[in-house]
């Protein structure tokens, strides 16, 4: 059975998000589907991919909006003070979603005589 999270936001509202152990790889689908952009504009594209997540964890929320599933605009109308919460909601399941590639630079064995090799 599959737990959901309340989250009360700094404007009183509140989102009931859906568990991320639950998401599967259609939902990764459908939060990449809401970027739009080209890369050009990293934080267009930070908004774009959080609206993405947002609308695949939203189970529930006090705002008189349709949900994120339903309508990705719902997002645009939310109270400012809301947002970085928002953010910071979503960033864990973001790391989960697209975990970063190490770097062997990030590596480096610092007791080895040797660079690490360019593979």
């Amino acid at each position: 059975m599959s737990t959901t999270e309340r989250h009360t936001l700094p404007s009183g509202a509140w989102v009931q998000l859906r568990d991320p152990k639950t998401l599967r790889r259609g939902d990764k689908k459908r939060a990449v589907a809401s970027v739009t952009g080209d890369g050009d504009r990293p934080l267009a594209m930070a908004y774009e991919m959080t609206d993405g997540i947002l609308a695949i964890l939203i189970i529930d929320w006090s705002y008189d909006l349709p949900l994120p599933s339903a309508s990705l605009e719902s997002l645009d109308l939310l109270p400012l003070e809301d947002d970085e919460e928002l953010m910071k909601i979503t960033e864990p399941v973001r790391k989960l979603l697209w975990p970063e590639a190490s770097d062997p630079k990030d590596t480096k064995d610092e007791a080895s005589p040797t660079e690490p090799s360019a593979a």
